[in-house]
């Protein structure tokens, strides 16, 4: 092993190790309740998620620009500086379309992370999504929208993070690399570990323990209650018991 795979393999050993004990399902059920509590703009996203957006003009890739532009106005009431451009991003999803279509009937709980073409799809799309600008690769690279972007597309799958989160889960840069190989597959991890409290203290079987933490978070998706959860942990640093 030469010093500098060494190296890397003992910071990613740190991250993990420095990662808190067991996610309990009870604090996905808290974390959603001090998010819609403590976030003003928690209800943008039901807004937009359940009355505004058209879901089935998303289901090919020629996207009418009014409901891209419905996407980017909720983009803007959580980020005023978004530099991300509906014409440019109508072309961008017309060349991502297919690969959105690979992932369509993913889920986050059941995604097979050990598949490096997954990663990889992945890792494509958030790559093609941030540079959403204008200026393309020399404007400003879109990291935290470009999560935002894709959990509204595929909201079942995709997590959304910030800055606060993905410093405080994952090394590396805020890029697709990073949000690919490292974040989306801890995130499962983390998700397996809540299902599985649930499924063990409540005697359910796994499905029935999913609808039952659903049942319980207004049947947000579990990629969101998994923002939420590390939303108002590590951005709002709220101190979350379950």
């Amino acid at each position: 092993m030469n010093a500098i795979v060494e190296v890397n393999l003992v910071i990613k050993i740190v991250i993990y190790l420095k990662k808190r004990d067991v996610l309990h399902y009870k604090e996905l059920i808290a974390a959603h309740r001090v998010y819609y509590r403590r976030e003003r703009r928690a209800k943008n996203y039901d807004r937009y998620i359940k009355e505004q957006k058209k879901w089935e003009k998303w289901n090919n890739p020629d996207i009418p620009i009014d409901e891209i532009e419905k996407l980017f106005h909720f983009i803007r009431s959580w980020d005023q500086w978004s530099q991300g451009d509906a014409e440019i991003f109508q072309g961008i999803y017309k060349e991502i379309f297919p690969l959105i279509e690979k992932l369509r009937n993913e889920r986050i709980e059941n995604a097979d992370f050990n598949r490096e073409d997954l990663k990889i799809t992945v890792r494509d799309i958030f790559e093609k999504v941030a540079y959403c600008t204008p200026m393309g690769r020399l404007g400003r690279y879109e990291s935290t929208d470009a999560s935002k972007i894709l959990h509204t597309i595929l909201p079942h799958f995709f997590v959304m993070w910030d800055d606060a989160i993905k410093d405080a889960l994952v090394n590396g840069k805020n890029d697709g690399e990073t949000y690919a190989f490292e974040f989306l597959p801890m995130m499962q991890q983390e998700l397996i570990e809540a299902i599985e409290t649930c499924r063990t203290e409540r005697n359910l079987d796994r499905e029935e323990a999913i609808k039952y933490i659903r049942e319980q978070t207004g049947y947000q998706t579990l990629a969101k209650l998994l923002d939420e959860y590390n939303y108002a942990k590590y951005t709002l640093r709220y101190p979350l018991t379950s």
